[in-house]
């Protein structure tokens, strides 16, 4: 499975954090995927810099800013 592909397709469903794409391929019985956790931040950028995704980043008061990817 092309790990870039399924980042897209779960981003065409909602935008989401790293954590939380890590999450849904952790949680999923059909996005079976045997990655490490540097290959989904590694594509994000990849895929950020080929304009095939956007970023933003929401400030918090309470707890640390999340970086959305849309």
């Amino acid at each position: 499975m092309s790990i870039k592909l399924a980042i897209l397709g779960i981003l065409s469903w909602k935008p989401s954090t790293g954590y939380e794409l890590k999450k849904i391929f952790e949680e999923s019985s059909f996005l079976y995927w045997s990655g490490n956790n540097n290959q989904i931040y590694k594509s994000l950028i990849k895929m950020e810099d080929e304009h095939l995704v956007t970023s933003e980043i929401i400030h918090q008061d309470n707890s640390p800013s999340k970086k959305y990817i849309l």
